[in-house]
C-alpha cells in the first residue's frame, strides 16, 4: 500500500508545468557584429518613448535597442521586464512585455 501511495505521488509531482521563459532570439549578426541604434546614438529618448508608446514586439525591441543587459520575470504575473543600462545615468531603465503577446505593456525609459 505504502508502494502505491508514493508511486502515485512520484507521478504526480512529474504533471507540474514548467515555468514561463520568456523567449530570447538568439543574436543577430547586427546586434553583435555591429551597433544598434541606441549604443549608435541614432535615437533620443523621445524616439524611444515614442516608439515604446506603439507597444512593439519583443523582436523589434530587441533590434532597435538591443539586448537587454537582464530579464526579470514573475511567477505570478504574465510579463516579464528587460532591464537596460544606461552609463550616461548609471541607472536601468525597464520595458515591461507580456508573456504571450509578446508587446510591450508598460516601460520606464529615463532621460
Amino acid at each position: 500500500m505504502l508502494k502505491r501511495e508514493i508511486l502515485f505521488l512520484l507521478l504526480i509531482s512529474a504533471c507540474v508545468l514548467p515555468p514561463l521563459v520568456p523567449f530570447i532570439p538568439p543574436p543577430t549578426k547586427q546586434s553583435t557584429d555591429g551597433p544598434n541604434s541606441l549604443s549608435a546614438g541614432l535615437l533620443t529618448e523621445y524616439d524611444i518613448w515614442e516608439f515604446l508608446k506603439e507597444n512593439p514586439k519583443e523582436t523589434d525591441v530587441i533590434e532597435m535597442l538591443g539586448a537587454p543587459d537582464s530579464v526579470w520575470t514573475s511567477e505570478d504575473e504574465p510579463l516579464y521586464i528587460m532591464y537596460y543600462f544606461r552609463s550616461a545615468m548609471v541607472d536601468y531603465n525597464s520595458i515591461e512585455l507580456n508573456t504571450k503577446s509578446r508587446r510591450v505593456t508598460g516601460y520606464e525609459w529615463d532621460e
